[in-house]
This record gives C-alpha cells, structure tokens and sequence, in this order.
C-alpha cells in the first residue's frame, strides 16, 4: 500500500504541477505571445493531457503496485467470465426448440396486444 500511494502522489504532483506553472505564464508573458504557434499555445495542450494522463493512470498503478488490488480483480474477471460462459442450453427446450406454430402465435399474440392507432385527424 505505501508504495502505490508514493507512486500515485508522485504521479499527481508531476501532472498537477504544470498548470499552475502555466497560470503564472498567463500572467506574466505578454499578450502578443500568447497566440497561436508560440510556446505558449502548445505548453498548454500539454497540460491538459498531463492532467488526463494523470486520472487514468491510476488504475494502472493500482494495479502494477497493489498486490491485494490486483488478486481481487482478477476474482472478479474470472467470477465475470465464468458467468459469460454458460451455455444457451440452459435457457430450455420451451425457447430454443419453439415451433413454427408456437411462433406464429406469439407473434400474432403480441401485434394483437399492440397499440391501435388513432384515424381521428386533428383540427
């Protein structure tokens, strides 16, 4: 656990630290050099991203450097996928054997439960 929240606050300072390095750049610099194609313009996408990377890469932290972390995701894959392959045969006969006849009248069934459409034209 302590080194996963070393690894996560180094993460979050390195990130975090370049906007407000760029706020005092926004103050400081003039505002002709703040336009399009200067340092300035591009330093800020990299901190944007900076601070995306930062979020999503926690997940990935927990699970390089928490060892309880990662045994309890993988309980929980393997209890998911084990759900996933459960055949179709236990559905039953009665929906996968239907007949023709008995789909016919569940079809006709569930158009007869459908709702009218009103002919009334409105004024």
């Amino acid at each position: 656990m302590t080194k996963t929240l070393v690894v996560v606050v180094l993460m979050f300072i390195s990130c975090q630290l370049l906007n407000p390095i760029r706020r005092f750049m926004l103050a400081v610099l003039p505002a002709s050099s703040l336009g399009c194609g200067s340092f300035f313009f591009y330093y800020s996408y990299v901190t944007s991203v900076a601070l995306a990377v930062d979020v999503s890469s926690h997940f990935f932290i927990y699970s390089v450097c928490n060892k309880r972390f990662k045994e309890k995701l993988l309980q929980k894959w393997r209890r998911i996928v084990s759900r996933a392959s459960v055949s179709p045969a236990v559905a039953g006969p009665a929906v996968v054997g239907m007949t023709a006849t008995a789909s016919t009248r569940a079809h006709e069934t569930a158009e007869s439960l459908a709702p009218v459409r009103s002919t009334t034209t409105r004024m």
